[in-house]
C-alpha cells in the first residue's frame, strides 16, 4: 500500500554530520553556506530560531503587542496550533473566510477591523500575495506570512516569506524539511523571549523517530502503527516554547543544502499528477503560483467514497485532522469537509501507480 504520508527528508548522514561537527574550518565554511542557503529560501535580514513554528508566531505577536497591535485577522481554515499561538500571545483573533488559500476580496472585507493580518499557505499553496500585500500596505496593516508548509513556494517568482513584514517557518516532522524547530524571518530586529532549551530527552526522541520512521511507515507494519499515529494526533498539542539547540539547527541547514533536489522531485511528481485532475477534483492555483509541492490536494464532495476506493486499490489519501474550520464559514467548512492529501516526496514508480489508480477512481466517481 502507498501511504499518504511523505518519507522523511532527514538522512542519517545529516544526523552524523551535525553530531561530529567540530572542525574549525568546517564551521567557518558552513556559516557561509548557511547564509547563502537561508537567503535562497528565507528572505528578510533578520532570522531567529525557535522551538517550533507556533512559537515563532507567538514571538512575532508578542513583539507586535508591545507596539500596540491588538487584533489579528486569522484564516477560518488552517492548522489549529495557529489559533493556539494567537491566543497564547494574548491577541484577539478576527476570523476571515478562507479555503485552501485566502481570497483578496474576502481580505478586503475585514482589513479595516484588524491591526495585523495572518495569511497561511495551507498545504504549501499561495494566493495572490501581490494584491493582498497591497491591501495591507494601503490600510497600514501588518502582514504576517505563515510559511510552515511553503518553503520553496513562490508567487510571480517572489518567494514565500518575501511579501509581508514577518514570516515564520516550521521544520517539524511532517514539514518540507523535517526534524524539529521553527524560524522567524523579519525586516526589523525583534526582542525574543529567553526560552528554555529544547530538553535533551525530547531531542533524543526526535532523533529516534527519524531513524525508525522507515520501519514505522513500512507497508506491512503501518496498519498497526497507524493506531499509534492517530492516538498521537488526538493528543492536546504542546506549545513547544523552547529555544532550538545548535545541533538541531545544523540538521535543518544540512538538509537545506540539498533541498533544491527534494523540491524538484516533488514538483515533477506534482506536474505528472495534476494533468489528470480537473477543477472538480483537484486543487490548483494560478500560473503565477508555484506551490512547495508538499502535497497533491483533492477537493471533492464525495470524499469518503474516493478515499475508500483508493484504499481498496492500495493507495491511501489522508485527511489533515489538525486542519479545522474555526467557525461557520462557507469556504473554510468546504475545505475541512472535502480535502484529501497525498505527499509528493516519493519515487516515480510510486507516482505512476498513483496516477493510474487515481484516474480510475475519479472516473468511477464521475459515473456514480
Amino acid at each position: 500500500m502507498l501511504l499518504s504520508q511523505q518519507r522523511l527528508s532527514t538522512r542519517p548522514l545529516d544526523l552524523a554530520r551535525s553530531l561530529f561537527f567540530n572542525n574549525k574550518r568546517e564551521v567557518k565554511d558552513s556559516k557561509n553556506k548557511e547564509e547563502e542557503v537561508l537567503n535562497n529560501y528565507i528572505p528578510h535580514q533578520y532570522h531567529y530560531w525557535t522551538g517550533s513554528g507556533r512559537e515563532a508566531l507567538r514571538q512575532i505577536l508578542i513583539n507586535l503587542m508591545n507596539s500596540g497591535i491588538k487584533t489579528i485577522g486569522v484564516p477560518a481554515f488552517t492548522c489549529h496550533v495557529v489559533l493556539d499561538a494567537v491566543k497564547r500571545a494574548g491577541c484577539l483573533p478576527i476570523f476571515y473566510d478562507c479555503g485552501i488559500v485566502a481570497e483578496e476580496k474576502v481580505v478586503s472585507k475585514i482589513i479595516g477591523k484588524v491591526d495585523a493580518l495572518l495569511v497561511c499557505y495551507n498545504f504549501g499553496f499561495m494566493p495572490n500575495m501581490k494584491k493582498i500585500s497591497e491591501i495591507c500596505k494601503k490600510n497600514k496593516v501588518i502582514l504576517i506570512e505563515d510559511c510552515a508548509q511553503a518553503l520553496g513556494a513562490s508567487y510571480d517568482n517572489e518567494p514565500a516569506g518575501s511579501f509581508g513584514d514577518y514570516a515564520f517557518y516550521s521544520f517539524g516532522i511532517s514539514k518540507n524539511i523535517n526534524f524539529a524547530g521553527g524560524l522567524i524571518a523579519s525586516k526589523k530586529e525583534l526582542k525574543i523571549e529567553v526560552l528554555p532549551r529544547l530538553h535533551f530527552l525530547r531531542l533524543f526522541k526526535t532523533i529516534i523517530e527519524v531513524l525508525v520512521a522507515p520501519l514505522f511507515f513500512n507497508k506491512h507494519i503501518y496498519p498497526f502503527s497507524l493506531r499509534l499515529l492517530k492516538k498521537e494526533l488526538k493528543k492536546e498539542q504542546e506549545a513547544l516554547s523552547y529555544s532550538l539547540p545548535k545541533f538541531a539547527q545544523r540538521i535543518i541547514l544540512f538538509q537545506m543544502q540539498h533541498y533544491d533536489k527534494i523540491l524538484q522531485l516533488r514538483r515533477n511528481n506534482e506536474e505528472l499528477l495534476q494533468k489528470i485532475l480537473n477543477s472538480q477534483n483537484g486543487f490548483t492555483t494560478t500560473q503565477k503560483t508555484k506551490s512547495s509541492a508538499l502535497y497533491l490536494v483533492l477537493l471533492n464532495q464525495n470524499r469518503e467514497y474516493i478515499k475508500s476506493e483508493l484504499l481498496k486499490r492500495g493507495v491511501e489519501f489522508g485527511v489533515m485532522n489538525t486542519f479545522r474550520c474555526f467557525d461557520d464559514y462557507k469556504l473554510a467548512k468546504k475545505a475541512e469537509q472535502e480535502h484529501l492529501t497525498f505527499a509528493l516526496y516519493r519515487s516515480l514508480k510510486d507516482i505512476n501507480l498513483v496516477k493510474e489508480v487515481l484516474l480510475d477512481v475519479l472516473q468511477s466517481n464521475k459515473n456514480e
